[in-house]
């Protein structure tokens, strides 16, 4: 999944997915975490999953990598990333693992919303946009390795064996970064047996947050405050895929698509 070959020395992350590989996979989530941990020259990447002892390409043990990155989306992941530690011989209770062990970093929107019931389990949640935190993690790892304390005064970063805290929430502001970085992590994946389920596609985020804010909906609260993507950078993608000969379709990301103050402009375009 890297870019780059693995040297000594280097920051040796695991982005575990609770979910056997043949799903796991299609989860353009993973893909993306692994191309903001390998944009970091001192970082390697590798994916492991629910009943996989070693990554992927490493075949590095889990307890053994640095950093070991979980990716959370819905609640019934929770006893699967505790299943995950339990076999792989990582105690799944932070305050009984030792600096020897991986640092165990939690993240995804349904920990943004509430992190407390994995918060025992955890050394670090981060709360906000991967693209802000990812390298931000990478970052105070090469200074701060497991010294938790050094990283309360981070934005985003939740550390729960310091106690409740305030934690402020990141967020990218400017849409452009995350449109091709979405997208071109998809196109990747094409060269590989890794294809997405929306084939040959093109994935483009349209929009970050909702401004309904209907009641039942979890993400309309934690992606606030709505953010818009550059509709003529959306075109100009669409054509030069369309000219590349690489999409048959395109796929438009959003909770509520059709509330883009360019959305006509684009289906006219489209």
């Amino acid at each position: 999944m890297s870019r780059k070959s693995y040297r000594k020395g280097m920051v040796k992350v695991a982005i575990a997915y609770p979910a056997p590989a043949r799903i796991a996979l299609q989860s353009l989530s993973i893909h993306i975490l692994g191309r903001l941990v390998d944009e970091d020259p001192d970082a390697y990447p590798d994916f492991v999953f629910l009943n996989d002892e070693m990554g992927r390409t490493t075949k590095i043990r889990l307890k053994d990598f640095d950093i070991v990155l979980f990716s959370v989306h819905y609640e019934l992941d929770y006893p699967r990333i505790l299943r995950m530690m339990e076999i792989n011989s990582i105690n799944p209770w932070s305050s009984r693992r030792s600096l020897t062990d991986p640092l165990i970093v939690l993240g995804g929107p349904t920990l943004m919303a509430n992190p407390e019931p994995m918060a025992p389990f955890a050394d670090l949640v981060l709360i906000g946009d991967a693209e802000v935190l990812i390298p931000s993690l990478l970052n105070n790892y090469h200074s701060y390795r497991k010294d938790l304390g050094k990283y309360i005064d981070t934005p985003g970063f939740y550390v729960p064996s310091h106690g409740k805290h305030t934690v402020e929430r990141v967020f990218v502001k400017d849409l452009t970064y995350s449109v091709g970085l979405i997208h071109d992590t998809a196109i990747s994946l094409r060269t590989s047996d890794e294809e997405p389920v929306l084939g040959r596609s093109a994935i483009l985020e349209v929009m970050r947050g909702c401004p309904r804010s209907c009641l039942f909906c979890m993400e309309s609260f934690t992606q606030r405050p709505v953010r818009y993507a550059n509709i003529n950078y959306i075109k100009e993608i669409v054509r030069r895929d369309v000219n590349d000969g690489i999409i048959d379709r395109v796929s438009l990301i959003g909770l509520s698509v059709g509330d883009h103050p360019g959305f006509r402009d684009l289906m006219e375009f489209l």
